[in-house]
């Protein structure tokens, strides 16, 4: 019965209330008739529990008092009759009371079986994503390490065998493996640990072409010489952030972005005051840095969890590419916990890529200016782009 509708128990309790009374009205007054009231009374007090009892017992006090004063006026004046109706107006109320509080512990009861089968399901699915979690880092630390043992080996092996150029090469090629596998420990660690640092944030004033300029720098010598990296961004674009933060947002931008994109293709490292009005979520103006791509993209339905905790497209769980799903994950924290926003923008069309965008918080009047010149920039193996022209006036 608790699972019809509030209409349908409505009608149940005023039939039986109206047949229970029929039956009373009937029977009167033989000594059994009050029996009759009993059923009524227990049925609303476990359909609507206490307070439908109360209305349920008001009304029907009001509908006995009219009956009697029908059927003899002098009947009250009877102390035979008034010790009955207080005995059984007694009786009913207890009746309804224990009924009440029956249904009050059923209810609390299907609460807390729902509780504990909501904390089961949440268990479950913390235990999947531990599961997963453990699969995914076992999977990313062997690789690296696996590739570390095996260049030392050789090097252990042939040293005397190699030519210099050779060593220099697993040397190198060790170092690189080392790297990469000191990024997933960050990454895990990150996880952790921003919580903790946010409210101990230290931010300053940086100059945009400074800090991408000094992580493109960097980045892997060997993806740069795979990959056309461009950076165009004004020289005057200055934005409060934490300087670790930012370099390894953009450290992991960069690094998924040469992951997916093919050889030979263009990433594109920009940056630009974002929109022309600053908006009531964000009562400061803000300057959008973004990475752009011209890999397989992004499909549409996979980018509203794409900064989730462990999450990968599909596409990629059963590719040659490795990951953890923690990169951007860590990403979208890193650039939170510096008061900016992080997003997508990809159409999922292979070959149009994908661009993955970020604000932070503009400095108007900025006390300082970025400090890359000519000559550092022709030393960068990378097309690299900075404009003189001033993007932000303040006004």
């Amino acid at each position: 019965m608790l699972t019809l509708s509030y209409t349908s128990r409505l009608t149940i309790a005023v039939f039986s209330g109206l047949l229970c009374l029929i039956l009373y009205i009937s029977t009167y007054p033989a000594s059994y008739s009050g029996t009759f009231l009993t059923i009524p009374v227990a049925l609303i007090a476990w359909l609507f529990k206490r307070r439908g009892m109360f209305i349920f017992l008001c009304i029907l006090f009001v509908f006995l008092l009219v009956f009697y004063l029908l059927v003899d006026v002098d009947i009250f004046q009877s102390a035979q009759f008034v010790s009955f109706v207080g005995i059984g107006s007694f009786v009913l109320l207890i009746e309804g009371l224990l009924v009440g509080s029956l249904r009050a512990l059923i209810d609390l009861s299907d609460e807390t079986r729902q509780q504990v089968a909501t904390l089961y399901e949440q268990q479950r699915e913390l235990s999947q994503m531990k599961d997963q979690f453990i699969l995914n880092v076992n999977h990313e630390l062997r690789t690296p390490l696996t590739a570390v043992y095996g260049y030392l080996e050789l090097l252990l092996e042939y040293n005397e065998q190699l030519e210099p150029p050779m060593r220099a090469t697993f040397l190198r090629n060790a170092m690189y493996s080392s790297e990469e596998l000191q990024l997933l420990v960050n990454n895990v660690l990150d996880t952790i640990q921003i919580g903790n640092e946010k409210e101990h944030l230290y931010v300053e004033e940086l100059p945009v072409a400074d800090v991408v300029y000094e992580v493109i720098e960097h980045f892997d010598p060997r993806r740069k010489q795979e990959y056309a990296i461009r950076m165009d961004i004004p020289a005057h674009l200055v934005v409060r952030a934490n300087a670790q933060y930012l370099r390894q947002v953009l450290r992991n931008l960069l690094s998924n972005a040469t992951k997916y994109a093919a050889h030979d293709t263009p990433i594109i490292v920009s940056a630009a005051l974002h929109g022309t009005l600053v908006q009531r979520d964000h009562p400061s103006p803000e300057i959008c840095i973004s990475v752009k791509d011209f890999g397989p993209g992004i499909p549409p339905e996979n980018i509203s969890s794409l900064f989730g905790q462990f999450v990968r497209l599909q596409r990629d769980i059963s590719g040659k590419v490795r990951g953890t799903g923690l990169g951007l994950y860590v990403s979208k924290q890193l650039v939170e916990a510096m008061g900016g926003r992080i997003w997508v923008e990809s159409t999922g069309v292979v070959g149009e890529g994908s661009t993955f965008c970020f604000t932070l918080p503009c400095v108007p009047h900025p006390r300082v200016i970025a400090k890359v010149a000519p000559d550092r920039i022709a030393k960068l193996p990378v097309v690299v782009q900075v404009s003189d022209e001033m993007q932000v006036t303040g006004e």
